[in-house]
């Protein structure tokens, strides 16, 4: 695959650290990818697919473009779009590393069964391919730039209907637009995933440091940490990183500057992680379709497999989170739905629409700011006509009364009749009031049950 060990972006002034490591990696013959998929073996996948496969959820993949024509994923890709040119993504034929992620989240297999090659965490889940990159073939290089900034990116795939957003690449720093980014993808009810790294460092103030941007880190066959993870106090759980197995573009991949025929590679590193964090949002977003992204959250976390000798008191920490995934438990196992922002307080993010871009504006707003326009507008028109009913009732008590009078009063000349006491007007019974414009107030933010809370010891056991 064409990825340097460490690699460096810039994307809108923020520095970016592949999130994969290749250091050793190795080809794998399509038989052995699915006998060597060990991840799979640990989460039991075969009872895991009886539950759910991704069927209806569409998973954005924020990365390189992806080869849509691979045979274990032939039909699950969607075009997508390039950045620099806004053509389709699905057809990528120079670098492997978006390919490889869609693999994990959404492959298929192929041959009698689907038997041989990647099978992914959601097999019937689909991917839409956002190439962030501006230029193809170049790899992890350091001098690498995006096309897109990545509030563009996100936006761009929540008004394309993604359920979950996958990143596998570390972003070092995030602004305001980013969180406003996250905020509306969380506004439409989509899942955000970032890797947490590969640096064996803290990760401060990088995408997965942003309430609402489930940061993922990796493991190892045993469910303790991998060791070149990225660790972090944001961090929420850990995931397969070490000894992953995924697919190329175009039947081969770079390594030391040299074309090395296969189609699939062995790697290491938190991009793998992410992806498979991410298909299991998939599985989550197909059984609990109504749960917001803080919900899901709340089944993975409460769910996760706790590794011998960790100590479940002191979790969650900068370096299990809450402990390593577990799909199937998260899946089935009885959870409380719980407040809707999950483990994460909100109130930091902006406010976002739950508008998506050039689309109508939301009902919710919109309809009551006109409901109550039409309500002022009746009551005025309603008022006035009340008020004005009434001044005529009362000059025709007036020309009544002076009527009478005159009849009552006529007598010889000089004696002058007159209107008698003059008739005071009652104070008007209407008036305007009581509407205010500006829709509901916002509802109070529900802080998350989980302090340190310890999740229970659930999961598979690891080989």
């Amino acid at each position: 695959m064409r990825f340097a060990h460490r690699t460096l972006r810039t994307i809108g002034g923020a520095a970016m650290v592949g999130a994969l490591v290749l250091g050793t990696a190795s080809t794998a013959s399509a038989d052995a990818t699915r006998n060597n998929q060990w991840q799979n073996k640990a989460f039991d996948i075969d009872a895991v697919h009886k539950v759910a496969t991704g069927k209806g959820v569409t998973v954005a993949v924020l990365d390189d473009g992806v080869d849509g024509t691979h045979s274990d994923m032939t039909g699950n890709v969607l075009a997508g779009k390039r950045c620099s040119d806004g053509k389709p993504a699905n057809e990528e034929k120079l670098d492997d590393h978006g390919s490889g992620m869609a693999s994990l989240i959404a492959g298929h297999g192929h041959g009698a069964g689907n038997s041989a090659g990647v099978l992914g965490i959601a097999p019937d889940a689909k991917i839409l391919p956002v190439d962030i990159f501006s230029s193809e073939g170049r790899g992890f290089g350091k001098d690498q730039k995006t096309a897109c900034e990545w509030d563009e990116a996100i936006r761009y795939a929540v008004d394309q209907g993604a359920d979950v957003i996958s990143i596998s690449i570390e972003q070092q720093y995030a602004d305001e637009i980013d969180k406003k980014a996250i905020a509306y993808a969380l506004a439409h009810d989509v899942v955000v995933v970032q890797a947490s790294g590969n640096d064996g460092v803290e990760e401060k103030r990088g995408l997965g440091s942003v309430p609402g941007v489930t940061q993922v880190g990796g493991s190892v066959q045993n469910g303790t940490p991998w060791e070149d993870e990225n660790y972090s106090k944001k961090l929420m759980f850990t995931a397969p990183a070490k000894d992953i197995i995924v697919a190329t573009s175009d039947g081969g991949y770079q390594a030391d500057g040299k074309f090395v025929s296969g189609d699939y590679v062995t790697g290491d590193g938190t991009s793998m992680s992410a992806a498979i964090a991410s298909g299991t949002f998939a599985l989550l977003k197909q059984k609990y379709p109504d749960y917001t992204p803080g919900q899901l959250v709340n089944r993975v976390i409460k769910s996760t497999y706790i590794a011998k000798g960790v100590d479940k008191s002191k979790l969650p920490d900068a370096y299990h989170g809450y402990g390593d995934l577990s799909p199937l438990k998260a899946l089935t196992a009885n959870i409380p739905k719980g407040g809707a922002n999950g483990p994460w307080d909100l109130s930091a993010l902006p406010k976002a629409s739950g508008d998506k871009a050039g689309g109508a504006s939301s009902p919710a707003t919109d309809d009551t700011s006109s409901a109550s326009n039409d309500d002022n507008s009746s009551n005025v028109l309603l008022y006035v006509g009340i008020g004005i009913a009434a001044l005529v009732l009362i000059v025709v008590v007036v020309v009544i009364v002076i009527v009478s009078r005159n009849k009552n009063n006529r007598g010889g000349p000089g004696r002058p009749g007159g209107p008698g006491a003059p008739v005071g007007m009652p104070p008007h019974a209407y008036q305007q009031g009581g509407y205010q414009q500006g829709g509901y107030p916002p509802q109070p933010q529900q802080p998350g049950p989980y302090g340190q809370q310890q999740p229970p010891q659930w999961g598979p056991p690891r080989q």
